[in-house]
């Protein structure tokens, strides 16, 4: 019962948060609401953390990066709000999501951009929506692995976003890894919390979310590396590049993390 009040709680702040952020945008200059979308998103995300007592860690500052395409590994379901709380990003995802009851509609009040895997021809579609966010100054995350992994290692990349930056001399990515250093106060060791916590376990989305809400303090660390300029190469070389260096980041990460290492915010 104590979960369920607790999941309870964030969702009607969420709510209420993005009640706000869609009356807040409607007064704001067309060309201001993008950014104000994904401010507002940061502060129901860091809510909702606080809520559920998840403290996330980011590595670098990097809140702020106009035009950049963001690329994380994929292992949870709150994977976005453990991002958004330090990044202000406007997310891709399947757009089966926007049809599921009130995340759909969160979804859309955060603007998200929405990729159809389902209808042949809606890639170049879906990387042209990506461009078009870049170019107005918005920073998109995409998780290409295309769903969550197991925590052990990182599923093949889908190519289909890097084509938003193919032939383009602004083109830049920055590669972010998510990693899990504490589970109910006690440190993790290499991927042992992130096994705990990958959605691999559960078959349905309430399910997952109801696991990790049951931990009494959940610690992520979000590794993220240096940006890596794109030009002259093809949506598969990027692809290669952003993969392996996503791979490097969680190589570096230490066989076991101090209680210091668990402070969270």
């Amino acid at each position: 019962m104590r979960v369920w009040l607790r999941l309870v709680c964030a969702l009607i702040l969420t709510i209420i948060g993005s009640i706000q952020t869609s009356i807040g945008a409607s007064f704001r200059p067309n060309d201001k609401r993008l950014a104000y979308r994904m401010k507002r998103q940061g502060m129901a995300a860091r809510r909702f953390c606080r809520v559920l007592n998840i403290h996330v860690k980011a590595s670098s500052e990097a809140r702020l990066a106009p035009g950049v395409l963001r690329v994380s590994n994929h292992l949870t379901a709150l994977d976005p709000i453990f991002l958004a709380s330090k990044l202000d990003v406007c997310f891709a995802g399947k757009a089966e999501i926007t049809r599921w009851p009130i995340v759909g509609w969160i979804c859309r009040t955060y603007a998200m951009l929405l990729v159809d895997r389902s209808r042949k021809g809606r890639a170049k579609a879906f990387a042209s929506q990506v461009r078009t966010r870049l170019m107005e100054r918005g920073s998109v995350m995409v998780f290409p692995e295309g769903t969550t992994g197991d925590g052990k290692e990182l599923l093949p990349f889908k190519t289909g976003a890097f084509e938003s930056i193919r032939d383009w001399d602004e083109g830049r990515v920055q590669p972010i890894f998510v990693n899990v250093i504490g589970l109910n106060g006690r440190a993790m060791q290499g991927s042992e919390g992130r096994e705990k916590v990958s959605h691999v376990h559960h078959d349905t989305f309430v399910g997952h979310v109801h696991y990790l809400a049951g931990f009494r303090r959940l610690d992520i660390e979000l590794r993220i590396g240096p940006f890596i300029e794109t030009q002259g190469m093809d949506r598969k070389e990027i692809s290669k590049v952003v993969r392996e260096a996503i791979r490097a980041l969680a190589e570096t990460i230490p066989a076991a993390h101090s209680s210091e290492h668990n402070a969270g915010h």
